[in-house]
């Protein structure tokens, strides 16, 4: 071979080289499929006494089917005394573990979407400590919410939103550098309005340990049916979904796409 023959092969095996090196730099920082939920439900832990107490912050314009659902699993799911699933044979032998109720500015009226009114159950400064937070969508920012929001997220089992109630979470820096989920139509702007957040779109809800975000609507139903499960087990949860007369297995496994990454809108 002569000379000027090797000098050419060396450069083509460099380029390759030089090529192969970009593409796993490449697929390294921008991954086809992305991670979203442990691969295994991590266990929560219920309190030795008393119920499970589970705030929904409400504003302005609260979607009342991100409030509804939530609220209705949390409200029907049931135990026998021995901490099984209640079944009807069980009768009387039922206890009701989760506390829900509405917390805002103040006990004012609160004017939800399309028109329905809700009276708060509590204001920020009254409210019980929650275990579990449920952010629905609405409009409603104030220095009382965030401050409330930030005091007890933190101690909190579990903080939720569900559809655009994730942007309350990242406008409060709860959802920094983590992974999460919104209402589809909306995922992009919110992906350029809070670049610290790694929006996702092909999962019913995403789980972040004790930060947990839901897709639009009734992705909230799933999110909700997965924390009664790690509180309680499948089994609870499943005899919830059924009661409900709820048909959906996502919350078991919340990826119907494939997951991918959201483009910030431009």
């Amino acid at each position: 071979m002569t000379r000027i023959k090797k000098i050419l092969w060396t450069a083509v095996a460099v380029i390759a080289v030089l090529d192969c090196a970009v593409y796993v730099s490449r697929a390294a920082k921008a991954p086809d499929k992305v991670a979203t939920s442990p691969a295994q439900t991590t266990p929560l832990k219920p309190p030795a006494k008393g119920p499970i107490n589970v705030a929904f912050v409400i504003s302005e314009g609260a979607n009342v089917m991100d409030i509804a659902g939530p609220w209705e699993v949390f409200s029907d799911a049931m135990l026998t005394s021995k901490g099984k699933p209640w079944h009807e044979a069980d009768g009387d032998d039922m206890m009701m573990p989760f506390n829900t109720y509405t917390v805002s500015d103040s006990q004012k009226p609160v004017n939800a979407a399309n028109g329905l009114m809700i009276v708060p159950n509590y204001s920020f400064e009254t409210a019980p400590r929650p275990q579990v937070i449920v952010v629905p969508a609405q409009g409603g920012r104030s220095d009382a919410q965030k401050a409330w929001l930030l005091s007890n997220s933190p101690t909190a089992d579990v903080t939720m939103s569900v559809c655009t109630g994730a942007s309350m979470l990242a406008k409060y820096g709860l959802l920094d550098g983590l992974t999460a989920t919104t209402h589809h139509m909306y995922a992009a702007n919110m992906q350029k309005q809070y670049p610290a957040v790694h929006f996702v779109s092909g999962t019913r809800f995403v789980e972040n340990g004790k930060v947990a975000t839901a897709g639009g609507l009734t992705s909230g139903i799933d999110l909700a049916l997965h924390v009664v499960e790690r509180y309680y087990g499948r089994g609870v949860a499943q005899v919830t979904a059924d009661f409900l007369e709820y048909g959906g297995e996502l919350w078991k496994s919340p990826e119907f796409n494939q997951v991918k990454p959201i483009a910030a809108a431009k």
